[in-house]
């Protein structure tokens, strides 16, 4: 019998678990603490300077542009806005929401779970970055995006 391979199929259900899954990353890093205004709020007062976790090529998918993409977190500080901590996360380089002098903040009860939270968010920003960009490693291997960082 004749196993049927719809690659359409196939792509739209690869397509709806990748959504899925960006917006569970992005609930799990945004948590009770005030949502997205609060974490660009809480990302101003972050520690400088940051840490470079990771640099990526980034190659426009439009117009094959490369540009360096470089993820940043800043050491856990007290939550300016409230109770917990908070880690600040940055994307440099994409032009995307991440892409701010300061970045975003991910929250937790202490600056173990922010930090937790923040590793989260930080492959939320890969993954939307991910939607404009080809990304690849420095010497243009590809980067799996199921990669953990």
């Amino acid at each position: 019998m004749a196993i049927e391979d719809d690659k359409a199929a196939r792509e739209a259900k690869l397509a709806e678990a990748l959504r899925t899954n960006l917006r569970k990353r992005k609930a799990a890093a945004r948590k009770d603490f005030g949502g997205e205004d609060a974490a660009v709020a809480a990302a101003e007062a972050a520690p400088t300077p940051y840490n470079d976790v990771r640099n990526l090529l980034g190659i426009t998918h439009g117009s094959g542009e490369r540009r360096t993409l470089t993820l940043s977190l800043s050491a856990p500080f007290p939550n300016p806005g409230g109770e917990g901590w908070a880690v600040a996360v940055r994307l440099s380089g994409d032009g995307g929401q991440f892409d701010t002098p300061s970045g975003k903040a991910a929250f937790g009860e202490d600056g173990l779970a922010a930090l937790r939270k923040a590793i989260d968010l930080a492959q939320v920003a890969i993954d939307l970055a991910s939607t404009t960009h080809a990304l690849c490693w420095p010497d243009e291997r590809p980067y799996d995006l199921s990669a953990p960082i």
